[in-house]
């Protein structure tokens, strides 16, 4: 069943539950589906071309969500996209923008400003209005704007199709045990939209918030059971916790992790600070979700991030694309139906290449060591830069830590590493604990001082900016030492 669908469906059996809850405000099932007929309507008849995408760019999470769910009501593709996706429209064959007062706008194409009388916002909202419409929604298409590590977006498609099989897979049981889920990421990427499009076809509440204090104080005022975040931004949410807010978060049962690997010492940070039930998955946006597990049951496996799930396949194989023994470490494969569904592949068979290092254990854990590019041959000396990152973490006084390897003038590969420092940083004690570090340690080949590492909308670090940023900062330091 289409979403929009499953929207009228709880507005219709239970209007006054809490659909989308923001610091500014409930929106109930009534209210979001009354929105989402209105907009419908709207868009029906002022966008006349159907047969080209219409991208939505709002940043409230409830108004995109629910003009999201008016487009696709009134049978267009939609485009969903942050602000800074804007620059990459061009090649996306749109006409139409639907946005928010204040915000950027497309030139030479038609700029929609979303109408807040779409969109009622308060607990107490009328049951009065017209019937809900009970005929099924046309299937449709979600296009979303990806980069991965690579930081060069890419664009991907969720046909109704997809939504299905990931549907059938998680159905409503995925939620069974929350009422209130908070999504740090919004609903602009396909991370945030497909738990945002989860959480609504479940007939429970979507929280969303802004970063840091805001988020924490709206999972404590509202007794948020579930937090579904990437792992940088559970990391972030902790250290926030740790230093600053002290909020109980007395009704948060789990902490569901999903985008990117993150280390031990990671999680049992996210632990101690926010909540000891931690479920991780193993996922990428074009297959799904590929495997999971609560933390608790695969600690004792180093690398592991879940068992392979029903519908989904995983096999190692090497680099001339032969399968490995159970146990042996290699590139991972994997096939599902999504994957099969997202790109329209007449082949069932097609295999999906992620592009990660990994192994399968005899239980069928996955096991993953790290991405193709993460790994480095230094000299004959193989380096995870993701451990290379996660020992520079640990370190007292680094806040953040990001890794990317260059062509030295040798014509080896050299690791290059940019650390953001906490103010009360020890530099001398920082370099002891490098040096006497005999595996990362006598590998880093340059150093650099910056204030942010580039990063995606989930956390991960955007290696191809980094690179760039690390190689303008070390040619300006060149010049600036240079003889005249």
């Amino acid at each position: 069943m289409h979403i929009v669908d499953m929207v009228y469906f709880w507005a219709r059996t239970t209007p006054r539950r809490p659909a989308i809850i923001q610091p500014d405000g409930i929106v109930t099932y009534l209210a979001l589906a009354q929105g989402v007929e209105s907009a419908a309507e709207y868009f029906a008849a002022s966008i006349l071309d159907r047969s080209k995408p219409v991208t939505l760019s709002v940043p409230n999470a409830a108004k995109m969500l629910a003009a999201g769910l008016g487009l696709l009501r009134a049978g267009f593709d939609v485009i969903m996209a942050s602000k800074a996706d804007l620059e990459h429209l061009p090649a996306a064959e749109t006409h139409t923008l639907v946005y928010e007062r204040g915000d950027d706008t497309l030139d030479g194409r038609t700029n929609i400003l979303f109408n807040e009388s779409w969109l009622s916002t308060g607990a107490n909202v009328s049951d009065s209005g017209k019937p809900l419409p009970q005929t099924r929604t046309k299937d449709t298409d979600v296009f979303f704007f990806t980069s991965g590590t690579t930081g060069r977006p890419k664009r991907i498609v969720r046909t109704q199709k997809a939504w299905e099989q990931r549907i059938l897979f998680n159905g409503t049981s995925a939620f069974t045990d929350y009422e209130r889920a908070l999504i740090v990421t919004g609903p602009a990427s396909a991370f945030g939209f497909t738990r945002a499009y989860e959480v609504l076809y479940a007939g429970k509440t979507a929280c969303f918030a802004a970063m840091g204090q805001p988020l924490l104080w709206l999972a404590n005022t509202y007794d948020v059971d579930l937090i579904i975040a990437s792992p940088q931004q559970a990391l972030a949410l902790a250290e926030t916790q740790e230093k600053h807010t002290h909020y109980p978060l007395a009704g948060l049962k789990t902490i569901r992790l999903g985008g990117s690997i993150i280390a031990r010492d990671g999680i049992e940070r996210i632990r101690n600070q926010l909540c000891r039930n931690v479920v991780i998955a193993y996922s990428s946006t074009e297959a799904g979700i590929i495997a999971t597990a609560p933390y608790d049951m695969i600690a004792h496996i180093p690398d592991a991030v879940g068992f392979v799930i029903p519908g989904a396949e995983v096999e190692i194989v090497d680099a001339a694309d032969r399968v490995l023994p159970v146990g042996s470490e290699g590139f991972v494969r994997v096939r599902s139906k999504q994957f099969v569904s997202n790109f329209g592949i007449d082949d069932p068979n097609t295999w999906f290449h992620p592009g990660d290092f990994g192994w399968l254990t005899q239980e069928g854990v996955l096991c993953i060591a790290g991405r193709k590019g993460d790994v480095v041959n230094r000299g004959g000396v193989k380096l995870s830069v993701v451990d290379l990152e996660s020992f520079l973490t640990s370190c007292p006084g680094v806040r953040d830590a990001g890794a990317c390897t260059l062509m030295g003038k040798s014509g080896f590969e050299e690791v290059w590493v940019a650390l953001v420092f906490e103010p009360s940083v020890d530099l001398a004690e920082l370099r002891r604990q490098i040096d006497a570090n005999k595996e990362f340690g006598p590998n880093i080949d340059k150093l650099f001082v910056v204030e942010a590492i580039p990063r995606g909308q989930l956390g991960k670090i955007q290696r191809a900016q980094l690179s760039e940023m690390l190689q303008s900062i070390n040619q300006d330091a060149f010049s600036a030492t240079a003889p005249g």
